[in-house]
């Protein structure tokens, strides 16, 4: 009698087919730009897929806009390759090529630029006739885009005459005229007042779903709202791509001694930081307790801090100390609070809070910005003349 299980165990042992790594929508590696002997931008790579928000972050002259014009197409870099699904987007392309290229990305440059003279309707009829669209095509997207961004009952209005948050806006609709893939937006919500930035922040993340979207901002607080992963950028270098959790989380980190960061892997750069908990007890721990807890599953340290308001005031008005509060540092993917729990109630002291800190993004920035700043800035290449004996005689 045959096997029942021969056909099964034999189909098990035959390896599952290999599946490719998902290709970058955007891939660029060690891109660089120089202005005479200024390098603006150096050895910027990262991937980015389908599907992202990302945002660039970085002091005012880190690079960022320069790194968007060359990621736009419209400045070329001086160092590095460029690449859009595979294909080079750099000085390696046919014109004909990088033309193609470049229809798939809209760019919404700082400033707004808008032709003064011409009315909000015949400015996006003019981006969509430069496009190429069809009469058709125009027909069924520029109304649904004006009123996707609420422009429409100035559609007859002349850009000369429209304030500052609804230039920004017309200038969202020319970058989206041809439906691009990839979105670079430079500053969107500069100028909007609170429910404009609102709407067009809902807008970039209903765009997201089905683009790639990079957006350069100087509003921190816009960044969890929008963004699933963040570029940070100091002295034309990239220093972070991670997500914004684990940036704000760099601010909670940076009290985590120096040595268990190195140990288990905390630092800028791509790496989560480690995870850091609050913890607040009846009573002190000795030396010993503190070692002990130490020891526990998923605790790599825990240490004492000063809580915030050293004494705290009673309803009858007497002063007692606050409870003593502690930071432990966490195992990466490990949750100690159970085993914690356990040790608390074994030693009978009172567990009053265990929290996980989130950490501020606005504190990690400055931290990592001014970690950043105090690296050297890259020097610029300095094309070297040609000795008398390496010159070429025509």
């Amino acid at each position: 009698m045959q096997d029942p299980y021969a056909t099964s165990a034999a189909s098990s042992s035959v390896p599952l087919p290999h599946q490719p790594a998902p290709v970058p929508l955007l891939a660029s590696r060690g891109l660089g730009r120089q202005f005479g002997l200024h390098q603006a931008v150096s050895g910027l790579s990262f991937k980015a897929f389908r599907g992202e928000v990302i945002g660039l972050l970085g002091p005012n002259g880190a690079g960022k806009t320069t790194s968007l014009r060359m990621l736009a197409g419209t400045l070329a870099a001086t160092d590095g390759e460029l690449s859009l699904e595979g294909e080079a987007f750099d000085g390696r392309a046919g014109q004909r090529q990088l033309n193609r290229l470049k229809r798939r990305i809209g760019y919404l440059p700082e400033g707004a630029p808008l032709w003064p003279q011409l009315t909000v309707r015949e400015t996006l009829e003019c981006v969509a006739g430069l496009h190429g669209l069809s009469r058709r095509t125009r027909k069924e997207r520029l109304p649904a885009l004006m009123d996707r961004l609420d422009i429409t009952p100035f559609a007859n209005q002349l850009c000369a005459v429209l304030s500052k948050g609804y230039r920004r806006r017309v200038a969202l609709a020319m970058a989206l005229t041809h439906d691009p893939d990839i979105l670079l937006l430079d500053e969107p919500t500069d100028g909007l007042d609170p429910l404009q930035k609102d709407s067009v922040r809902a807008f970039i993340r209903e765009l997201g779903r089905e683009r790639l979207i990079i957006v350069s901002t100087h509003l921190l607080e816009e960044v969890p709202r929008i963004c699933d992963r963040v570029l940070v950028m100091a002295n034309g270098q990239l220093g972070f791509d991670d997500t914004p959790a684990a940036l704000a989380a760099l601010s909670v980190s940076e009290a985590v001694p120096s040595a268990y960061r190195e140990r288990l892997g905390a630092a800028h750069g791509g790496t989560s930081p480690l995870p850091v908990w609050r913890v607040i007890l009846s009573r002190e721990l000795s030396e010993l307790e503190l070692a002990s807890v130490s020891r526990l599953p998923g605790v790599a340290a825990i240490t004492a801090v000063s809580p915030e308001g050293a004494e705290r005031v009673s309803r009858s008005g007497r002063r007692l100390m606050a409870d003593p509060a502690y930071r432990l540092v966490g195992r990466p993917g490990q949750d100690p609070r159970s085993a914690l729990a356990r040790w608390c109630s074994y030693m009978q002291i009172r567990l009053d809070e265990c929290v996980h800190e989130r950490g501020d993004i606005e504190v990690a920035f400055r931290q990592l910005v001014a970690r950043m700043a105090e690296q050297p800035a890259p020097l610029p290449r300095v094309k070297r003349p040609l000795d008398a004996d390496q010159e070429v005689s025509s």
